[in-house]
């Protein structure tokens, strides 16, 4: 498996948490659907690079692409460190 495959795999297994934790946290519900929103956002940014790369073939722009998608499971996990904190707290 490449690092793009494992990235995407890490990606898509926090993407599916995101509707959990929008159910299980419905208190920060506008925090977690600004994280959502913010994701969608990188990720955008992240196909865009990606069509650069199959136009030119150039190398530099599939680095890019996974530069991108490093920088969105970076947020998604620090969110992951809050969400953990907060269901501590309820309890």
């Amino acid at each position: 498996m490449t690092e793009e495959q494992q990235l995407l795999n890490e990606y898509n297994d926090y993407m599916s948490r995101i509707a959990t934790w929008k159910k299980n946290h419905g208190i920060f519900f506008k925090d977690i659907q600004k994280l959502e929103d913010s994701v969608v956002k990188i990720m955008d940014r992240r196909s865009d690079k990606l069509i650069e790369y199959r136009r030119t073939r150039k190398q530099r722009y599939l680095d890019e692409a996974n530069a991108i998608l490093k920088d969105a499971l970076k947020t998604i996990k620090t969110f992951s460190k809050v969400e953990l904190l907060a269901s501590l707290s309820k309890r």
